[in-house]
């Protein structure tokens, strides 16, 4: 190696900018025409997007087959160029074990990095999120010169943890999370090493999954590497690399100028989660964004300190890739998805804090804090550009998960773990203009699906009883957000299973609305042991829950020894007949619900996605409740009323924070919060920007 140490390379995981230009790679840019270089990229892309394509019809996990995929092309140095994903964060955090490869292994002459070499990876120091999320990349070369790699990074729903689905609630350390392996080379001479993959199936309950996805991987960037090669062929190595370059100077610089346009200011965020894991227990991730010129900083001071024996800390770099999230889809929505948006990026984590994981802490719900933070990004990014581009400023989209995880026995006797994909039927976030896109996909994924129903029961045990939008499931506002999906579970033919969930905001929303719209509702588990469930399907009973709202009825039918639970919960058995519910969130509402056309309410209640309780209570409208016929001048009554009281409520904003800072949450909710209301009571200021940090020189810093 290039060091004699074995400890994990705190350099590298900050080398999430691109590289510094090379000459060979300053000379083989300028050689580029322009026409050249636009056909180049769409070239490209198609190379990239056919690669994430063969990776989703290969693989046999969940996240693969319904395109939580990311895949790549990056420079020889390791730089994202071209990405086709779903899930951009992946794509980013990939060059990270790329970055590792070239630094330690390519002059190591016990390892090596040569032709027909493949490297895999799941260590989430590295990866950026958990051990569930794997990747796999090969190098490039032509005529023994390494000019590119090409990777595709992908959640396998199993890795070997002391639970099944690759999300461990209970886990105390990252020995508790089940397979662990930094960049190593699983492949070469253009063949996998069998003796590596007979281990690593060893390590996992589900090992067709792992294998499977590991060679649906290795096949794709196979096939990327050949459609490179016919580049370079037709084209030339200097149009190659020159052009993957030229691909990351111009993101930069447009990124830069895109960024220069906003006004300067700082925008502030605290969020907060309600879960530790297996218990309730209040943690803050608390984000202030500056932007000033052509340069975004993020910092975290005064966030909760690190849960040493909870899985909900995460790696910096994991936020980063979050950050990327926004990035791509939002705010640089019209510029090539790569690294050279990083470009404008800085950012500041304390040390040793739950947003900057050290050492031996777990990280399985990471996931959980990134997205906390995310949402944190859409709140801050909907005020920084909505004076530039009102229609940029958009509501979040479900910030939260709501997923089922299991292992077990399938119908046909054989090992399964993983988990549902519901989560990629989330709802989209309200806009300044128009409601939110019911069950759009996820924020992180949002090309990704859910998939058919037939296609998760063909080798699961269990059969859905519904799964459809749930009118329960979406911030109201001026425009609501969109509605997530609820579904029911039984469970069938299997001699052992068990079930849990991972998630989030049970105990409060999640997902905020935006300029005054609704919040998210708090989502949970219920699920029922010994239920009549099979016995009321097998009688065709009429009165059964046709979705989520009426499991909640006085009329449903169903009987057994009912649960609920918060959304994480850790696996416990499951027997044939039983039953499991879960609704996945929809999108924040934006603006005031007393401002939304009546009209848009009364169509929303012929389609089922409104309660009459909402319409009365949180919009306000008066209608016949048979006819659905609106009256809009008591309408209009109604909403002034509201109007009325709210001002008889008022106060002033000293007030409101004499009343609120006498508050606080019981003590043993702040176990692991650090000191409330801030958990640094006494940050050191930042000579540079004035915010408050626990050491201006300590923790992550990104060098300028």
């Amino acid at each position: 190696m290039a060091a004699t140490s074995y400890d994990r390379d705190m350099d590298v995981v900050q080398r999430l900018r691109p590289e510094p230009v090379t000459d060979r790679e300053q000379a083989a840019q300028e050689l580029l025409k322009d026409i050249d270089f636009d056909i180049f990229k769409h070239k490209m892309h198609m190379i990239a997007l056919e690669g994430k394509e063969t990776t989703m019809k290969l693989g046999a996990s969940t996240a693969m087959r319904f395109g939580d995929v990311a895949f790549g092309i990056f420079t020889a140095q390791g730089d994202l160029s071209v990405c086709a994903t779903g899930i951009y964060h992946h794509a980013v955090l990939g060059q990270i074990p790329i970055k590792y490869v070239v630094k330690h292994w390519v002059d190591e002459a016990s390892v090596g990095v040569c032709e027909g070499d493949s490297f895999f990876y799941n260590d989430p120091f590295y990866a950026g999120v958990h051990n569930a999320d794997m990747g796999l990349a090969v190098p490039v070369f032509h005529e023994d010169e390494l000019v590119c790699f090409v990777g595709a990074a992908v959640h396998t729903g199993e890795a070997g943890g002391t639970e099944p689905g690759g999300v461990i609630t209970s886990a105390r350390s990252k020995y508790d999370e089940g397979m662990l392996i930094p960049p190593i080379k699983i492949g070469e001479d253009f063949r996998l090493k069998e003796d590596l993959l007979t281990m690593m199936a060893a390590m996992t309950r589900d090992q067709r999954t792992m294998i499977l996805d590991i060679k649906a991987r290795l096949a794709a960037v196979r096939i990327a590497e050949r459609r490179i090669q016919e580049v370079i062929a037709d084209k030339g190595v200097d149009f190659l690399v020159g052009g993957l370059r030229r691909i990351l100077t111009v993101t930069g610089e447009a990124a830069k100028k895109k960024v220069a346009e906003l006004n300067d200011g700082t925008f502030r965020q605290p969020r907060f989660m309600d879960s530790l894991g297996t218990a309730p227990g209040l943690t803050k991730v608390n984000l202030t964004i500056i932007k000033k010129g052509e340069r975004v900083l993020l910092d975290f001071s005064n966030s909760s300190p690190m849960a040493m024996d909870r899985p909900i800390n995460t790696y910096f770099q994991g936020l980063i890739g979050l950050t990327m999230v926004y990035f791509c889809g939002w705010l640089f929505h019209d510029l090539p998805a790569n690294n050279g948006l990083l470009e404008t990026l800085e950012w500041k984590f304390p040390d040793n804090s739950l947003v900057n994981s050290k050492g031996d802490a777990p990280t399985s719900l990471a996931p959980s804090t990134q997205i906390c933070f995310s949402q944190g990004m859409f709140l801050c990014g909907a005020r920084m550009t909505y004076s530039h581009d009102p229609s940029r400023a958009v509501a979040a989209w479900f910030s939260g998960f709501a997923i089922p995880n299991f292992g077990g026995l399938n119908q046909k006797g054989e090992p399964i773990a993983d988990i549902t994909p519901e989560i990629n039927a989330t709802g989209c976030g309200a806009r300044h203009d128009c409601d939110g896109v019911d069950a759009a996909g996820a924020f992180f994924a949002t090309m990704s699906d859910c998939g058919d129903i037939e296609t998760t029961e063909e080798d699961r045990p269990f059969v859905y009883t519904f799964r459809n939008l749930f009118n329960n499931s979406y911030g109201h506002g001026k425009y609501r957000g969109g509605a997530g999906l609820g579904f029911g579970l039984v469970v069938h033919d299997t001699p052992m299973l068990v079930m849990g969930a991972m998630g989030g905001g049970s105990r409060f929303p999640t997902t905020l609305g935006l300029f005054g719209g609704n919040a998210v509702p708090p989502t949970f588990v219920q699920y029922v042991h010994e239920s009549n469930m099979t016995a009321l399907m097998s009688a065709a009973d009429s009165s059964l829950p046709a979705n989520l709202a009426d499991v909640y009825e006085p009329t449903n039918p169903e009987n057994g020894d009912r649960h609920f639970n918060e959304t994480n919960m850790t696996v416990r058995p499951f027997a044939n007949g039983d039953t499991y519910y879960l609704g996945v969130g929809g999108g924040g509402g934006y603006g005031d619900s007393i401002e939304r056309d009546p009209a848009a309410v009364i169509r929303d209640l012929r389609r089922g996605l409104v309660t009459h309780w909402a319409a009365r209570n949180v919009y306000h409208v008066a209608y016949d409740e048979d006819s659905l016929r609106l009256d809009a001048k008591a309408t209009d009554a109604l909403r002034l009323q509201v109007r009325q009281e709210r001002k008889r409520r008022g106060k002033s904003y000293a007030e409101f924070v004499e009343d609120w800072e006498k508050l606080s949450p019981p003590a043993e909710l702040l176990t692991y919060y650090g000191c409330y209301p801030d958990p640094d009571p006494d940050p050191d200021p930042d000579p540079e920007t004035g915010l408050a940090s626990q050491n201006p020189m300590s923790g992550q810093e990104s060098q300028a």
